[in-house]
């Protein structure tokens, strides 16, 4: 899929500078969900090197397939996502915006094929969609490219999971096994958007909502276990 024109008018991009926990990036991600009234995209990192599991997957399933790192679940869906020097952004649309209503298949491919584009045009050459003779089955995302994942060559550089629902559109998205340059998110957000606001320090409303995320969701063995939640 070719773009004709950018994605999205006006976007936040927060660059957060600050490595956190596996528990308050699924945090911030939501609470942007919740409260933004524009689409954002969330460039961040992680503390330590960290695993990041699907909201359908049976933790006690994935057993001793998984490395003894801190694992989190994610709100999306999608595989295994081993988070250790990758490069990890969100795509976040609230509900009041009309491109939240993108039929899913369709939002995945536009942000990868965007995504492919700055990828491209970053020195990545050969970087382009997964198509019906690339894919395979695996518990671990980047063991098994999907339709429209990121990939070059044969191999998957860039995938996402997806959750669509009341409050919007949330794409939570990795990419792996290139060297991105420092400037690749702002250049990408500049692509993709006609204006692009660029914050580093998050809103204190949406600070306390993750905060209150943490402590009610993502923080909890039972979400980790069985997906419980104690939100009213």
């Amino acid at each position: 899929m070719i773009r004709s024109a950018p994605l999205f008018d006006r976007l936040i991009l927060h660059l957060d500078p600050v490595p956190h926990d596996g528990a308050w990036n699924m945090a911030v991600d939501q609470a942007w969900l919740e409260n933004s009234d524009a689409p954002v995209v969330r460039v961040y990192d992680w503390d330590r090197a960290t695993v990041s599991i699907g909201y359908a997957q049976n933790l006690t399933k994935l057993g001793d397939a998984l490395p003894g790192w801190p694992v989190v679940r994610r709100w999306t869906g999608g595989g295994v996502v081993l988070h250790d020097n990758d490069e990890t952004y969100s795509v976040i649309v609230p509900a009041a915006h009309a491109w939240a209503q993108t039929r899913p298949l369709d939002s995945y491919e536009l942000i990868h094929a965007a995504l492919a584009e700055g990828l491209n045009a970053a020195g990545m050459a050969g970087c382009r969609l997964a198509g019906p003779d690339d894919l395979i089955e695996d518990a671990f995302c980047f063991v098994a490219p999907a339709l429209h994942d990121v990939v070059r060559g044969k191999v998957k550089i860039a995938g996402a999971g997806q959750r669509r629902g009341k409050l919007g559109l949330l794409h939570q998205g990795s990419v792996q096994q290139v060297v991105m340059p420092p400037d690749f998110w702002t250049r990408w957000a500049a692509g993709i958007a006609k204006e692009v606001t660029v914050v580093e320090e998050l809103p204190p409303q949406i600070a306390a909502r993750a905060e209150e995320l943490v402590q009610k969701r993502y923080g909890l063995p039972g979400w980790l276990s069985d997906r419980e939640d104690v939100l009213g």
